[in-house]
């Protein structure tokens, strides 16, 4: 294997492990959340789109990118997948973060208080996903 397609396959790998680690941040709170009577469905739904179509697309996208490593399909077909993918989670989740109503938000029990900073680290890892997609991109074309 030359250099180039060494590299060419890290992006990827990247990818499908950011977007694993996406996966599992977003449906965190679902597994977590144990209490009665707090707002978790409501967490999820909040704001104009909501939380779930960002861990959708990252489970998708955990498999385009293995694809893409593996060049089991056509490299530029599935870079472009993955940049319109990458963003629109990025997208999604901005909105959703910046869409949460504090009330909500800061209506959880003191244990789980983590909830509070969960938003960000969805974005952050969003982010990390738009980055690899884009320099998956960059090195097929």
């Amino acid at each position: 294997m030359d250099p180039k397609s060494e590299f060419r396959a890290v992006a990827p790998t990247v990818g499908a492990i950011a977007c694993l680690l996406l996966a599992g941040i977003v449906f965190a709170p679902a597994l977590l959340v144990t209490a009665e009577g707090v707002g978790v469905a409501e967490y999820y739904a909040a704001g104009p789109v909501g939380l779930s179509i960002v861990g959708f697309l990252a489970l998708f996208d955990v498999v385009v990118f293995l694809a893409g490593a593996q060049e089991r399909s056509d490299p530029a077909t599935l870079a472009g997948i993955a940049v319109v993918s990458g963003l629109a989670m990025l997208l999604f989740s901005i909105l959703w973060a910046v869409s949460i109503d504090p009330t909500l938000l800061f209506s959880f029990p003191p244990e789980y208080a983590w909830i509070e900073n969960h938003r960000w680290a969805v974005v952050t890892v969003a982010a990390v996903v738009a980055v690899a997609a884009g320099s998956y991109a960059r090195r097929v074309v």
